[in-house]
């Protein structure tokens, strides 16, 4: 399986030979301790959904079933999940984007990273809100955060940053995760930003198996 160490160091890592529900849920034990997603599941199923039919707030609800951009899951948690391990099923032709924090400020400058040590953002959601910055401390460890879908720039900081993101998120140091059947990914989501591509021509049904795990 996988070792937290590896997930710190780069930031993501796929694993073969996962087919099956109860598979990803013993991928998931053996890193740590499942969660539940904020719907009540442990295991999530996520389908691409029109504007209409999403949630108000979500990234579906904002960008349909078109490209997600790049952020961090649960941003919205006072402290966000730590690993997030998928698995898609169906159409798997749409990939998975990743850029990890450390290639981020790579790409950047100086400055970005100065910026968003300094940064102020309101959290903001139908039920919550609450201010946080983009990096964070539990324990011994820290991590990093941002979603653009649910953080809002609170100060000059801040609005610098969400300015220099919008052209960095477009950089070479991407990745593009390409999806097979027996295939499940391990993100540390307070390592690394992912996001969805576009939709491939008449893309059938695709779904896409996450957890949650601290």
């Amino acid at each position: 399986m996988i070792h937290s160490s590896e997930l710190e160091t780069y930031g993501w890592r796929s694993v073969a030979g996962i087919t099956s529900r109860s598979a990803l849920l013993e991928l998931a034990r053996s890193i740590g301790r499942p969660v539940p997603s904020p719907s009540g599941e442990v295991v999530k199923e996520l389908i691409p959904k029109c504007q209409s039919a999403a949630a108000r707030g979500t990234l579906s609800g904002t960008y349909g079933t078109g490209s997600f951009p790049l952020h961090t899951d649960t941003a919205f948690w006072p402290l966000p999940a730590r690993y997030v391990v998928l698995r898609t099923r169906g159409d798997t032709r749409r990939h998975t984007s990743v850029l990890t924090f450390a290639d981020l400020f790579r790409e950047g400058t100086k400055e970005l990273r100065a910026l968003a040590d300094r940064a102020v953002w309101l959290v903001r959601t139908p039920s919550k809100s609450f201010y946080c910055s983009m990096r964070f401390r539990s324990g011994k460890s820290t991590g990093w955060r941002y979603d653009g879908q649910c953080m809002l720039p609170s100060n000059d900081s801040a609005i610098k940053v969400q300015e220099m993101l919008c052209t960095l998120f477009s950089c070479d140091r991407i990745n593009q995760i390409n999806w097979t059947g027996d295939m499940a990914v391990v993100l540390c989501n307070w390592e690394v930003l992912h996001g969805r591509g576009p939709s491939p021509p008449d893309e059938k049904i695709r779904i896409v198996e996450r957890i949650y795990v601290e």
